[in-house]
């Protein structure tokens, strides 16, 4: 396609696609007149282009973002990923600025005398300066997601599970599995799915959606189990449909939660499962913050405070404290330890 042709297409100038070649965002071939030809590709790094500038990408922000998006297949769907995470990263950026500004609105009309107007200005300054910060750090890890190459060799390398998190993983899976056949489910959701290795062989006999953030582990899912339907998602989102499911799975996936936000996702699955339906949460979980010290204690005083900070990072639940409220919502919780740290959850409605 030629360059007349690419603008009228995009609705975009001629200088503009003279300035990304400048900055090599873009590099169309060649004919032997020495006309530019725009590919098929050209044209799809255009349109990223296109609406990253038009939410406030710098075009040396673009380049960068761009050039890690290349890939050999999925290219299409990669794309529409690039756009809708960068596209969260804006709204993120735009609530702290919210936030921000709200706050110092309150503060204004809550003071009985005048206020000093260059401190509020230099909060929206410090606002916009984090945000700057966290958009440089999201653009040097794009493009890095590579766990889900690594994550079916991660789960049964037991020489480096020190802590033992995925001991009896393969065991953990199937008992879950039956959990499900024995329940007579028909439709499954499983959230965080990973690359589909609890509910992936289940896809041929019952319906089973498989939900993740992340695209590289659910290409990789797809790639395995052609029977499994996916979706882009998280605990976090408004759930996509009510009272269908007969259940509702995680494994190795709720700890990545606060406290706050695992109410937040019981709320969603609670949503997600019909009356019959139950809900199964296999994780890394604490008896009680006692047995939590406990660890701590005995980890750092072997010196392996590595393995402990290992464990600081992510949200294991305190069974006793999320089984208290779970029961305050008036819903049966039945616990069982399995191995090391790992736990199976099952929330039922009465």
């Amino acid at each position: 396609m030629n360059t007349k042709e690419v603008c009228k297409k995009l609705c975009m100038t001629e200088k503009a696609l003279r300035v990304y070649e400048a900055c090599s965002i873009i590099t169309p071939e060649r004919e032997a007149n020495g006309y530019r030809n725009y590919s098929e590709e050209d044209l799809l790094k255009l349109r990223e282009i296109l609406l990253l500038k038009e939410i406030g990408f710098s075009l040396k922000e673009i380049k960068l973002l761009t050039d890690r998006n290349i890939y050999a297949n999925n290219r299409f769907t990669r794309s529409l990923y690039l756009q809708y995470k960068a596209i969260d990263c804006k709204i993120a950026e735009l609530d702290n600025i919210r936030s921000t500004l709200k706050e110092s609105v309150d503060r204004m009309l809550e003071s009985d005398k005048e206020l000093n107007q260059t401190r509020f200005l230099d909060n929206i300054s410090e606002t916009l300066k984090a945000n700057k910060a966290v958009r440089r750090q999201w653009i040097d890890k794009w493009g890095f997601d590579n766990k889900a190459m690594k994550y079916d060799k991660m789960v049964n390398d037991r020489a480096n599970d020190e802590l033992g998190l995925f001991e009896k993983y393969d065991e953990i899976l199937e008992e879950i599995r039956c959990m499900i056949i024995e329940h007579k489910a028909q439709e499954v959701l499983d959230i965080g799915c990973g690359t589909g290795n609890l509910c992936g062989s289940l896809g041929s006999k019952i319906k089973v959606v498989g939900m993740d953030q992340s695209l590289e582990m659910l290409l990789q899912a797809k790639r395995k189990y052609e029977n499994m339907k996916l979706k882009l998602g998280n605990f976090l989102d408004k759930p996509f449909d009510t009272n269908r499911f007969d259940v509702v799975v995680s494994t190795f996936a709720f700890h990545t939660l606060n406290n706050e936000e695992k109410k937040i996702a019981l709320y969603h699955m609670l949503e997600f499962i019909n009356e019959k339906g139950k809900i199964i949460i296999g994780d890394f979980m604490f008896t009680n913050d006692s047995e939590r010290e406990s660890c701590r204690e005995k980890l750092c005083a072997q010196h392996q405070f590595d393995l402990w900070e290992v464990i600081e990072k992510r949200h294991y639940t305190n069974l006793e404290n999320f089984s208290e409220y779970v029961k305050s919502l008036g819903l049966r919780v039945t616990c069982r330890h399995i191995v090391n740290f790992t736990w199976l959850m099952v929330i039922e409605k009465y």
